[in-house]
Parts: C-alpha cells; sequence; structure tokens
C-alpha cells in the first residue's frame, strides 16, 4: 500500500519555488552589491553541495541557496544588461538613420501597417557609416509589405527608446520587449522601405515558413467565413486576423485559450497518438515481452507534438507546452511510477533554467497554474486503482465527471491571473468548456493536423478534410458567438492586488486540503484487497489512525480557510471605505502618452473621467482599453458615472470610447460639437448603444452640481457655435470644454486645448472665477497657450502638464516653462513622473507623481 508523497519526496518543488524567487528578487532588484552576493551564495553553496555529496550527507539549505542565487544571477542579463558602444540603443533619440538589417520575425499584417522584428546590421546618415547591433522592433505604416524571415532592407527612421504608460496597473511593456531582447522601436512608412536582398538569412527557419505558407494557402481555400481565421490560429498559431469581435466572444465564453497554442492543444495531440499508439502497439507479443509497449508509444508521440509545434512557429508558449508534454512523456521511458506534480515542477524547473524571464509570461503562468490545480483536483475525485470493475455506463459517467472536474480545476486554479491580465471571468466557462474543448480540441485540430500531412500526398483529400474541418469549426464559432451573446455569459472585475491573489490561494488551499483523500492513516484509498486481509485489530487500529489524522488536518486546513477568510474581509473592508467613504477629493492626471485624461474621484465615491486621450486609430492601439480601464480597475472602480470630452480631437476622445461602453457611463458632457471622424462616430454609437445621456455646452448647468465638491462650466460661450461661422479662431482646438472642480479651499482648472485667443475670452467671461490651486497646462504646454494674462488671472501654486515623452511637436515649450518657473509654479509632467495624483480635504494638497519616488507624499 503506497502513502501520500511528502513534501522530501518531491525534491523538485522547493528548489523551483528558490529558483523562482530568484527570479522574482533579479527582475525587481537588479542592484550591483545584490548581484555580488548573488554570486558569492552561489560559489558557496555549489562548494557546500558538493562536499555533502563526497561525505554522503543530506543537505536542505545549500540546493535551495544554490537555485536562489542561480535564479537571481540568470535573470540578469534581461533585467539589468550591459550594452555594447555599437548595439542599437545607443542611438535612441537621436537624429534620424537610414537602417539595414535582416528581417528577424515573421511579419505580422495588421490594421493599416507591417510589423516585425530587425536584427540590425548597420546605420548611417549622410556623413557617416557605423557598425550597430541589436533587435529593432520595426512598424511600417501604410500598404502592406511583402516580405519574408531573412529579407535585407534599409528604411530611414529615427530610433526610440521603449517606454511605459506609467500608471497604476499599467502593463510593463518596456520590461515585456526586454525579456524579447528588444530595447528600441522604429517607425517608417511603406515608401521608405527598400528590399536589398531576398531570403540571405535564416535558411531553416525560412524552410519551415514555406511549409507553413502553403498551409496557410490550403486554409484560404477552404470556404469563407471567420473559421479560416480561427483555423489559423489552431494549426498555425497565428491569431492576428481574428477580428476583437470574434476574440471577445471566445473570451466571454471562457475558452479564448483555445485561440493560443498551449499545453492543451500539445497535450491533446501527443495524448490522441500515445493512447492510439499503446492499442496499437499491444498487438506485438515482443514489445509486451520487452515491456516496450509504453516507451515506444511515448517516443512516438512526441513526433507528432513537435511537428504540431514546428508547424505553429514554435513561439515560446508553445516551446513551453512542448516541453512540458516531453517531460511527462519521459516519466514512461524511466520507468517510474508518475509523480506528476513532482513531474510538473521538474517541467517548470527547466523551462526557467532555459529562459528566466518566462516566469513573467502570461502563458507560462496560467499553463502550469491550470495543470497544477487539474492535478490536485483530479487526485480528489479519481477513484482508486484496486476498484471493482464498473459498467460502461458508470465509466462513462466518471470521465465526465472528470472532465467537469478538469474543467472547474482550471478555472478556479487561475481565477485571479484571469483577474489581473483580463479583468474579465466567464460565467459560463464550465459549461462551454465541457462543449467546445471536445469539438475544437479532439474534432478540428486533429482532422486539420491530418489534413496537413495528407496535403504532400493528395492535395484534394488535404483540401476535402480542411473544409469539413471549417465546416465543424463553423458550428462551434455559432455556439461560441451564441453563448457569447447571453447576457450573464461573463462579467468585468477588477483587477486584485498580490494580497488578495495571496488570501484566494490560501483559502483555496485550505479548502483543498480538507478535500484531500485519505491514505491509510493520512486518509487515503484502502485498497479491498487489504481491507478483506485486516483482521479485526488491524482494522480498528486504520480506523483510529485515520480518524485522528482527519481530526488533524482539519484542524489546520480550517485555520488556514479562517486567516485567508479573515485577511479578505479586512481587504473587503478597506476597499469599501476607499471608494464609498472617504471625504476627499482625488484627481490623477493619467499618463496616456500625447494626449490629456483625468480622473477625478469625488466624495462618496462617484467617478468622472475627463478627456481618455488616445490615437489616431484606435484599431492600432486603443488607449481606453490598454491604459485607462486597468487604472480604473486596479483601483476597483467599475462604473464611471461622468464622462467629459473637452473637444472631439483623437487625443481627447479616443480612449472614451472603451469607457463608455464598459463602464456604466450615464452621462457624458460636451461642448456640442461634432466632427466626422471614425473614433467620433463609433463613440455616437455608443452612447446610442448604452443608453448614454449626451449634454452639450448649452445645456450645462453653470452651477455645482456635485454633492460635496463643486464643478463649474466655464468656457465655450453658450452661442459659439453659431460665432465660428464668421470667427476662424474659435477652431476644435479653441472651442474647448473649460470647467473647474473645488473643495473646500482648492480648486482644478482644466482648460483643454484652448490657445491665446481662447484664453483671454475665458479671462474676460470667468473674471475671479478662473483662480485655481492647481491647472493642467493648456493644449499640453504648447507655446501659443498659457498666455501672462491668463496665467495671472488663474494665479495657480502647481502647474501639470499631460504630454508624450519627446513628442514630435517639443510639447511643453521650454518658453512656456519658463512662464511658469518666474511665477514659482512647481511643474509636474505626465513624460517625466507619469501619473500624478493630487488628494485634497479642501484645504491641504498631496501631490504624489507615480515614477518620481524622491518627491512622493509631498505635502504643498
Amino acid at each position: 500500500m503506497g502513502t501520500a508523497p511528502k513534501w522530501y519526496a518531491r525534491p523538485f518543488i522547493p528548489l523551483l519555488l528558490s529558483l523562482m524567487g530568484g527570479i522574482t528578487i533579479g527582475v525587481h532588484r537588479p542592484v550591483a552589491a545584490i548581484h555580488a552576493l548573488a554570486i558569492i551564495i552561489v560559489v558557496a553553496s555549489a562548494v557546500g553541495v558538493v562536499a555533502c555529496i563526497l561525505q554522503r550527507k543530506t543537505s536542505r539549505l545549500f540546493p535551495l541557496m544554490l537555485f536562489l542565487g542561480l535564479g537571481y544571477l540568470s535573470v540578469h542579463p534581461w533585467s539589468a544588461p550591459r550594452f555594447p558602444d555599437h548595439h542599437i540603443v545607443r542611438l535612441a533619440g537621436g537624429p534620424k538613420w537610414n537602417i539595414v538589417g535582416l528581417v528577424h520575425s515573421r511579419p505580422k499584417q495588421l490594421a493599416n501597417r507591417t510589423r516585425f522584428t530587425l536584427q540590425v546590421q548597420g546605420v548611417s546618415d549622410e556623413q557617416t557609416t557605423r557598425q550597430a547591433t541589436g533587435l529593432l522592433r520595426v512598424s511600417v505604416s501604410g500598404d502592406h509589405l511583402d516580405l519574408d524571415r531573412g529579407d535585407r532592407i534599409e528604411f530611414s527612421s529615427r530610433i526610440r527608446s521603449i517606454r511605459n504608460f506609467n500608471n497604476p496597473g499599467a502593463f510593463n511593456y518596456r520590461r515585456y520587449m526586454a525579456f524579447r531582447k528588444i530595447w528600441a522601436t522604429a517607425y517608417s512608412s511603406a515608401e521608405r522601405v527598400r528590399v536589398l536582398d531576398r531570403g540571405i538569412g535564416y535558411g531553416p527557419v525560412r524552410a519551415l515558413d514555406a511549409v507553413r505558407n502553403r498551409v496557410d494557402a490550403l486554409i484560404e481555400r477552404s470556404r469563407e467565413g471567420p473559421h479560416r481565421d480561427v483555423l489559423r490560429a489552431l494549426i498555425l498559431g497565428n491569431r492576428d486576423r481574428i477580428s476583437p469581435d470574434l476574440r471577445e466572444a471566445f473570451h466571454r465564453c471562457g475558452v479564448g485559450h483555445l485561440l493560443a497554442i498551449s499545453g492543451l492543444h500539445i497535450g491533446i495531440v501527443a495524448g490522441s497518438a500515445f493512447f492510439a499508439l499503446v492499442a496499437i502497439l499491444s498487438r506485438f507479443e515482443v514489445l509486451l515481452w520487452s515491456a516496450w509497449v509504453r516507451k515506444a508509444a511515448a517516443i512516438g508521440a512526441f513526433i507528432p507534438a513537435l511537428f504540431y509545434a514546428l508547424l505553429a512557429g514554435m513561439s515560446p508558449s508553445t516551446q513551453r507546452a512542448l516541453a512540458m508534454v516531453a517531460m511527462f512523456l519521459l516519466t514512461f521511458l524511466l520507468e517510474r511510477e508518475q509523480d506528476s506534480i513532482n513531474t510538473l515542477a521538474v517541467a517548470a524547473l527547466m523551462i526557467l533554467l532555459a529562459n528566466p524571464p518566462a516566469l513573467y509570461s502570461i502563458s507560462f503562468q496560467l499553463s502550469f497554474a491550470a495543470v497544477f490545480f487539474i492535478i490536485v483536483g483530479l487526485s480528489r475525485v479519481r477513484p482508486g486503482s484496486d476498484m471493482p470493475s464498473e459498467s460502461i455506463g458508470r465509466r462513462l459517467g466518471l470521465k465526465l465527471v472528470c472532465f467537469v472536474v478538469v474543467t472547474v480545476a482550471a478555472t478556479l486554479g487561475t481565477l485571479p491571473l484571469v483577474m489581473t491580465y483580463f479583468q474579465q471571468v466567464s460565467l459560463i466557462a464550465v459549461v462551454t468548456n465541457c462543449v467546445f474543448v471536445p469539438l475544437i480540441g479532439f474534432g478540428v485540430v486533429p482532422l486539420g493536423l491530418l489534413s496537413v500531412l495528407v496535403l504532400w500526398i493528395c492535395p484534394p483529400v488535404a483540401a476535402w478534410g480542411m473544409q469539413l474541418a471549417g465546416a465543424l469549426l463553423g458550428y462551434g464559432i455559432e455556439g461560441i458567438e451564441f453563448f457569447a451573446g447571453l447576457p450573464f455569459a461573463a462579467v468585468q472585475t477588477f483587477m486584485p492586488s498580490h494580497v488578495e491573489i495571496g488570501c484566494y490561494y490560501l483559502l483555496l488551499a485550505g479548502v483543498l486540503a480538507m478535500l484531500r483523500p485519505a491514505d491509510g492513516a493520512s486518509g487515503g484509498h484502502v485498497p479491498l484487497r487489504a481491507e478483506r486481509a485486516a483482521g479485526p485489530v488491524d482494522k480498528e487500529k486504520k480506523a483510529g489512525a485515520f480518524f485522528i489524522g482527519l481530526q488533524r488536518r482539519w484542524r489546520w486546513s480550517a485555520a488556514v480557510v479562517i486567516l485567508a477568510v479573515l485577511a479578505a474581509l479586512i481587504d473587503t473592508g478597506y476597499w469599501i471605505h476607499q471608494r464609498f467613504f472617504r471625504s476627499d477629493l482625488r484627481v490623477t492626471i493619467v499618463d496616456v502618452g500625447q494626449g490629456s485624461a483625468a480622473l477625478l474621484e469625488l466624495p462618496g465615491g462617484a467617478c468622472v473621467l475627463a478627456d481618455g486621450g488616445g490615437f489616431s486609430d484606435n484599431a492600432v492601439f486603443d488607449v481606453g482599453e490598454r491604459v485607462l480601464a486597468p487604472l480604473l480597475r486596479r483601483k476597483k472602480i467599475l462604473t464611471v458615472e461622468t464622462l467629459i470630452l473637452s473637444h472631439p480631437n483623437s487625443d481627447h476622445l479616443n480612449g472614451l470610447v472603451y469607457i463608455a461602453d464598459r463602464f456604466g457611463v450615464q452621462q457624458i458632457l460636451t461642448n456640442g460639437e461634432k466632427r466626422n471622424t471614425l473614433g467620433y462616430r463609433r463613440l455616437l454609437d455608443v452612447l446610442e448603444r448604452r443608453h448614454i445621456r449626451e449634454i452639450p455646452c448649452s445645456d450645462h448647468s453653470r452651477q455645482p452640481f456635485i454633492s460635496g465638491a463643486t464643478l463649474r462650466v466655464l468656457y465655450p460661450p453658450a452661442n459659439y457655435l453659431k460665432k465660428k461661422i464668421k470667427e476662424p479662431w474659435r477652431d476644435t482646438n479653441n472651442n474647448s470644454l473649460v470647467f473647474a472642480v473645488g473643495l473646500g479651499s482648492v480648486s482644478f482648472l482644466f482648460p483643454g486645448d484652448i490657445t491665446t485667443r481662447a484664453e483671454k475670452e475665458l479671462v474676460a467671461l470667468a473674471g475671479n472665477r478662473l483662480k485655481a490651486t492647481v491647472l493642467i497646462l493648456p493644449h499640453h504646454g504648447s507655446r501659443t497657450s498659457s498666455s501672462h494674462d491668463f496665467i495671472e488671472a488663474v494665479h495657480p501654486r502647481i502647474g501639470v502638464v499631460s504630454s508624450g515623452w519627446k513628442n514630435r511637436f517639443g510639447f511643453p515649450h521650454p518658453e512656456v516653462l519658463q512662464r511658469f518657473e518666474r511665477r514659482q509654479v512647481r511643474i509636474y509632467r505626465t513624460d517625466f513622473d507619469g501619473a500624478i495624483e493630487l488628494v485634497t480635504d479642501g484645504r491641504h494638497l498631496q501631490i504624489s507623481p507615480w515614477i518620481d519616488r524622491s518627491r512622493q507624499n509631498e505635502n504643498s
């Protein structure tokens, strides 16, 4: 009778945790002193491990310290790289260069641009030519370029360092790119790109690309419909062509993981091949007698898994999935009884040793969390090996139960991660996964892969097979769209903090410990043969040991559950107070790049979003979805009652579209001016569909309308649209809605993008009402704004500039900054300080820049 594996029976788990700890410290604290200490720890621990081996002694401390130090040192090339003098990042922020290099990654064709990674070979200008190395992320606007991996190209562009949107809850894009060895970007247009040579590098990879292109052509010949784009994702790993609406439908159904080739897909292919080979090879006596059936099946199952991974492009997530499957198949070759959790730990350990940044990959975290909790969940319901034979119906019922348990375990195990990265949870995931995972995973994917294999033998049969796979997938997509359309299919969630994630997993661990199957005295299944052979005394002893073990386990588990619940209640109380029971006014000037957005959290919890930033095309980058929504959800804000649009320029408007659609907006204040742009039309569509009331300028109440705080609309004049016809200076910027928000003696003025002429009129109209403690500089600090008379009328103590890092307009202009400096106005800038939070109780003002830690919590 086996016993439950103890901690010491799974030595790779503490080693894995130690390695992960070292990597985490290395990413967040890449300090020279710690680096030197890590080297000392690695050397000393390695000596200690060798000494213990020679003396045949066991040691726990030395291996743990060794892997901790290795984790720190292994990630150092990514977290604190030392660039050579000729690295491309040395040229960032300088003049325009002619750049020559090899296309390093397969180009992605996006809406109106081509994106790829370039292996730089050299740069030149009119005077000099110099060697340059490193990877460069290149975006080319205009017509799609006919480029392949290995092509040598030349184009002109400035080189820019990669920066983040520095806000609470923001995605760390700079770290994401650094983990791919990319530290700089370049932007160009299609007419500036010249192909010098075709296919002179990456020979084996280009051969694989040729195979993928032929498969892509096979998919293209299938019947027209969205299934073709999903087939490309399932077979080739190419998700670029999937429409945002279809992608959202998959996520609302909780089956978005099917679109990314991961451990599920590779595991299904390898598992199906393994069991099929076992059934075939069991017919050969020589393999049965030599106990090589499962070994040969494991070797054979790896081949289709490898083929699938290569066909999918061997992306980092696919590589990790293949490594995980290979580790599980290896256990059959080693003829060792498989401890699934230990095997999973070994797979994670190997992946992190080979690629330490994988720890911060979303796919790595989701895959291993899902597999871990699936293993644990199945161990709670899987029947013992010595149970008597059951009927076919009961066996099918048990398999169905196991499938449901797999879905529930994976959903619960990844819930905090899904909330962190996607801020949306599907409420129907258990049902939809039970339907669509078998349909797509065991139907569409194998049929598509078989069609690919037949392609080189009999293309007509391959085309017929791909048509059948597409038809099957088409029915699946129709079902997914139906379920996604249900109003209760999914809910938007907040972004959990690390404390909340810890509480959740602590609670889940306590509950799972209560459900742990007994094993002898520990509470496991006792085989029937042993139970029959045991005498009455043995049975009584075992029963007593069982209940003692059960009682101890429940006592500790209950303590863990109570601790987690108490911590969660305290955290919940804290956030309820922060959101709804504070009497102060909080204003956050958000870092949206070259644009403007401000979040106003009013006393009592009501929220106002003034402008939303935005780029010219939301299809390229949606500031509302990628920047504003994570900030709001990090602050546990799921409803924004009021939007304010100062004027309908894209750098103020486009970010509001997503917020209006997802955050329960009730009303929007505008200046009443309309514009025939794609962003404005999309906003109008959302306002109509969500029944959001639009209050134009002429209908604004000029008196305070928010309890606790005051909001006054100061500009433009009510009849400005009529005056606009005869007064050309009243352009979109000068028609900006200007408003002031105040609490007690502290006030904030938001002047939009008005320039000097509008400032003069505003001063005449508003008079003393224009005075404010904090001024958000008009038009991002443009030279044509912030006139002397306007500054004197406002008389601010604090000025805030919302502008992009080294933007092409040169905002804020040095002359404007000097005007405020002469008046001893302290200036904060989103391009330098990131998001700037200003909190007032009506008397005092507290200013907290997000990235300028030396000036945080500074009182003025």
